[in-house]
């Protein structure tokens, strides 16, 4: 097994079609490492040193690999050894090394496997004399943070702020440096774009703004983008630690310039630092308007792009910055963008979906207008159908959208009609709701129609509600430009603490030809 795994470290850069059958051969032979009893006899260091690095190297870049190692058991025996020798750097970093490998760059698999080792665990890790178990414990708990409000607060009560903050000031490498940024970023926000003000105080009582604001001006591209985000994620909706990033010599120039930046991951980290920054605060708007240009068209090469990340990524700030945005009519540009946000929640793949989705969540508390848009190009049905998803985060970053949907009425309407004819889905769209609102008209309706027994099949709407979803076709675009400008308002309110029932009222939902809904459809 050691043999195989020094072959294949020879392709350290990844592995091709051909080594990925090589590797196949030698997985048979995986249960007789994790059987081996000195694997885990720790006075044979050397055995357990070859033994965890053979399989880290079996693991990397290859997810065959890495399903065989796991079915065959092989998490829970790393996760001991790495335990079970706090002062063996060796064995801790071929073992977590090798944790990580099993993960690969499934998100969901990297939170399983964070989670295995424990919370308490990784922070201790983070204060390794070891770059590379720095490197893992950190990327763990950037990914556990996402996101997860549990692991959030976890994290903050197990004392990992300080650790992360301190580590913003010493000579790390740069993985490990933009990992801990990471970090700090995902312990500062949740899904939705909703501020954790706990961890945002512990963040800046730490000295995080002005550590960040230094590296976003001493730094590297790379770096600068990153930290900008995180001090924009720090200072979301936190009025204290906004003071306190106004007394840094922080300014909006130099991170227009750098989303004019050659390298796409540059441009796109400085329109998402900028979004952020943007998020439900006018006056932040007028201050990235003073601090330069920025032309739409600068965005066309991503919402354009064959990668559907890159797309999301561009819809979701075109749609926020539009104001802002000079080159186009600002109704168009957030068309466009909630077209592309549409229909990304349609890939198959799983990150896309969750990317749309979360995006969505995120809108659906911001400007007025927009969750009526969104509704008549059909995200509203293509959400509750997320809701079944295999996959946790989807299901979490939808429930989390569906959830601030409620808000508007047309949303509610079709969302109350979708649990009458499954009433399994409110329990569902409960048990994936992290952190997120729903309308108490939603449910006082849902109550309702529980309590008087009504079946889906009795309810009968106007052919206005049963409209089939729109093809988003050149007629359906200019319907949508036509709604965006009769529906959005011409400021965004905040709505953190509380969100604004959009376009409720007191009366019932069975009046369902309202003028406002003639107009709509």
């Amino acid at each position: 097994i050691l043999a195989g795994g020094l072959l294949l470290n020879k392709e350290s850069s990844g592995i091709n079609a051909e080594y990925g059958d090589c590797i196949t051969l030698y997985t048979p032979s995986v249960s007789l490492v994790l059987s081996c009893a000195d694997f885990m006899d720790p006075d044979k260091p050397p055995v357990q040193v070859s033994a965890a690095g053979a399989l880290r190297s079996l693991a990397q870049s290859n997810s065959v690999s890495q399903e065989r190692i796991a079915d065959l058991g092989g998490v829970n025996p790393l996760i001991r050894l790495l335990k079970s020798n706090p002062r063996n750097l060796d064995v801790q970093e071929k073992a977590s090394g090798a944790l990580w490998a099993l993960s690969g760059n499934d998100p969901t698999k990297r939170r399983d496997i964070g989670t295995k080792i424990g919370i308490e665990m990784l922070i201790v890790l983070l204060e390794s004399k070891s770059e590379k178990i720095q490197f893992v414990a950190a990327k763990a708990l950037s990914t556990l943070s996402c996101g997860a409000p549990k692991h959030q607060n976890k994290i903050r009560e197990a004392g990992g702020v300080l650790p992360l903050v301190r580590m913003l000031k010493q000579s790390a490498s740069e993985r490990v440096l933009l990992a801990v940024i990471n970090t700090l970023a995902a312990l500062s926000i949740g899904l939705a774009h909703t501020p954790v003000k706990l961890n945002q105080s512990a963040i800046a009582a730490g000295g995080a703004i002005k550590s960040l604001v230094s590296l976003t001006v001493t730094s590297n591209d790379i770096v600068k983008v990153h930290s900008a985000y995180a001090v924009a994620c720090i200072t979301l909706a936190h009025t204290d630690n906004q003071k306190l990033l106004e007394k840094e010599s922080f300014c909006f120039r130099q991170l227009i310039d750098l989303l004019y930046s050659s390298s796409r991951e540059v441009s796109l980290g400085a329109g998402r630092a900028l979004t952020t920054f943007a998020y439900n605060n006018i006056q932040t708007q007028r201050e990235i308007v003073k601090g330069g240009e920025i032309q739409y068209e600068q965005f066309l090469q991503f919402l354009d792009s064959s990668d559907p990340e890159e797309q999301g990524h561009a819809a979701f700030q075109v749609i926020i910055l539009a104001r802002v945005i000079t080159g186009e009519d600002h109704v168009i540009v957030m068309a466009r963008g909630i077209e592309i946000l549409y229909f990304l929640l349609q890939n198959e793949n799983q990150q896309i979906q969750e990317l749309a989705a979360n995006s969505i969540a995120s809108l659906a508390h911001t400007r007025a207008g927009i969750p009526a848009a969104l509704v008549t190009v059909g995200a509203m049905e293509t959400l509750i159908n997320l809701l079944y998803s295999t996959d946790e985060l989807v299901r979490s970053s939808a429930a989390t959208a569906v959830g601030y949907m409620t808000y508007n009425r047309g949303a509610m309407r079709i969302l109350l009609t979708a649990c009458r004819r499954d009433p399994e889905l409110f329990p569902r769209l409960l048990e994936n709701l992290a952190g997120g609102k729903i309308s108490e008209t939603f449910i006082r309706e849902w109550e309702y129609c529980l309590k008087v027994g009504l079946p889906s099949q009795t309810v009968h709407l106007t052919p206005i509600e049963h409209q089939a979803v729109l093809d988003m076709t050149a007629n359906t675009h200019s319907t949508l430009v036509n709604q965006i400008k009769t529906m959005t308002g011409t400021v965004d309110s905040p709505t953190y603490g509380t969100v604004s029932e959009d376009l409720l009222d007191g009366s019932s939902t069975h009046r369902y030809t309202s003028a406002s809904s003639v107009m709509l459809q």
